[in-house]
């Protein structure tokens, strides 16, 4: 064979090889740097979450521990905004949603208070490091929605509020990234009175009634009355206990009784406490429409605790003794800035009355700019025998006489029990309330003495002791509900609370905040 045409074969192959190498070397090079380019900004954009997340916790824990709420703040009162009809919240003046913080996603920073502005700023438009890189956030928050509360207890001006919080994290450089983060923060109301009664002490009767008892509802709302006294209904009776509740055979409780223990049996048998002893009847009826089968228990999921109400130790002086000599009287309460020192500012020390029907003790609102406002009382002890009461009076200038109709504003009650075993006894005609609401008195006790609920009249308002043993005696009847360590009866007699359901609209806190509706999207 002629072999000289095939000169400058071998040299084609290798070019060929060459360039096929150069390709696959070209196209390695292109991927691991497409490879790098995107871990790089994978890991960027991861940095811009975080930091829009750490600007979204910091915005949320400004708002939860150092934003001065409208209402609350003297300078920033609810009357500068329109809340109560549109959402979101705007300007009293204006139709502007009210925001804080850098203009965002078309909305601009309008918050009326200066300071509050600068502080919240202040928390949300920082940087962090992420190795190397800087992120820096900013926050935006929108008030969505906003209610007025006032705190049961205290009586003090609390706010409810929804926020929507817009976070933005960025990196600059010669790659940038941009992560936006939005989530929900909201402050939710809290009923302070969802039971009849409620026994925060826990072992076998925390609850007992021995004498047997009716358990069950009325709405002061929506009042009727028949013989003067409220129309009840067989439902919502609802009692609660971190303990056991022992019932005789003739008990009603016209509701459920929730508790953190379970099971039905004998108080103290086998292994450990059962929910319910004893062979009283808890019909499981919640509310008109939804009961639950006998034997009608709501496992709680852990135990309760209740607040104990912050009350001074002893009675702000002067205090003045009242005793049957004194009745009839009406008493005069603190307006503002409770406690004070000094007369006319709601301090008394035991009060003891008994005696006929006309041994009456007022207790009546109070006056402040010309506006009737809530009485505050601080009482070392209060005593009720024979047929002497405690009535609940009107706003003074309104009622009988006045030829004004009667107005009525909230009356607290504060007892101080310095030196008192029975800090509360309550008997004689009770405590007259002919309005029947139950927000109209409440009665704080914060220490461990005794209260003793007994007589044939009957009482309205709202209990709370949560350290105290409250007794029942005789046959009074009990309108509103009791807050104890424990609920019980004396001998055989037969225990009547009524639960009044407008307290779940009327006595409310502001609970815990939440932080939902999270979202995220980068550009």
């Amino acid at each position: 064979m002629k072999r000289t045409n095939q000169k400058g074969v071998a040299l084609i192959f290798a070019m060929i090889f060459i360039l096929v190498l150069s390709i696959t070397a070209a196209a390695l090079m292109f991927v691991s740097q497409s490879e790098t380019w995107a871990s790089m900004n994978y890991r960027m954009m991861t940095q811009s979450r975080y930091g829009a997340e750490a600007g979204l916790h910091a915005a949320a824990n400004y708002l939860m521990t150092n934003y001065p709420q409208p209402g609350v703040a003297a300078s920033d009162p609810l009357t500068g905004y329109n809340y109560l009809t549109v959402s979101p919240v705007t300007a009293a003046a204006g139709v502007t949603p009210i925001v804080l913080g850098p203009a965002m996603n078309g909305l601009s920073p309008n918050y009326p208070i200066a300071a509050t502005v600068t502080a919240f700023n202040g928390a949300t438009q920082q940087s962090l490091v992420s190795g190397n890189n800087t992120v820096n956030y900013s926050v935006n928050a929108e008030l969505l929605t906003m209610k007025k509360v006032q705190q049961c207890q205290s009586l003090a001006p609390l706010t409810a509020q929804l926020w929507r919080l817009t976070s933005h994290g960025d990196i600059n450089g010669v790659r940038n990234a941009e992560v936006e983060v939005s989530a929900l923060l909201e402050s939710h109301v809290v009923p302070c009175y969802n039971y009849a009664g409620f026994a925060t002490g826990s072992g076998c009767g925390s609850i007992s009634f021995n004498g047997g008892g009716t358990i069950d509802s009325y709405n002061s709302a929506n009042l009727a009355l028949a013989g003067g006294s409220p129309v009840t209904q067989s439902y919502d009776g609802n009692l609660g206990s971190n303990g056991n509740v022992n019932t005789a055979a003739n008990t009603v409780i016209n509701g459920t009784f929730s508790s953190p223990d379970s099971g039905v049996g004998a108080c103290g048998g086998g292994n450990g406490v059962d929910a319910l002893s004893g062979s009283g009847t808890v019909t499981g009826c919640a509310t008109a429409t939804t009961c639950i089968p006998a034997p009608g228990l709501i496992k709680l999921p852990q135990t309760v605790t209740m607040i104990t109400p912050t009350i001074p130790n002893a009675v702000p002086p002067p205090s003045t003794n009242l005793g049957n000599s004194d009745a009839p009287i009406t008493l005069v309460p603190c307006a503002a800035n409770c406690p004070q020192n000094g007369n006319n500012h709601g301090n008394y020390g035991d009060i003891g009355v008994t005696g006929g029907n006309s041994n009456i003790v007022t207790f009546v609102p109070a006056m402040l700019g010309g506006n009737c406002v809530p009485g505050t009382y601080y009482v070392n002890s209060i005593s009720l025998a024979g047929n002497a009461s405690i009535a609940v009076g009107p706003c003074p200038g309104t009622g009988p006489g006045t030829g004004n109709p009667a107005v009525y504003q909230a009356v607290v009650i504060n007892v101080v029990g310095a030196g008192q075993a029975t800090p509360l006894d309550i008997g004689g005609n009770g405590i007259a309330n002919s309005t029947f609401n139950s927000t109209m008195l409440q009665i704080n006790y914060a220490g461990n003495g005794a209260i003793n609920l007994h007589g044939n009249g009957q009482s309205t308002g709202v209990l709370y002791a949560p350290n105290s043993a409250i007794t029942f005696s005789g046959n009074a009847n009990w309108y509103g509900s009791v807050i104890g360590k424990t609920i019980q009866s004396n001998g055989n007699a037969s225990v009547s609370i009524h639960y009044d359901r407008a307290l779940q609209a009327n006595l409310a806190t502001v609970g815990n905040w939440t932080l939902d509706s999270f979202t995220w999207s980068k550009f």
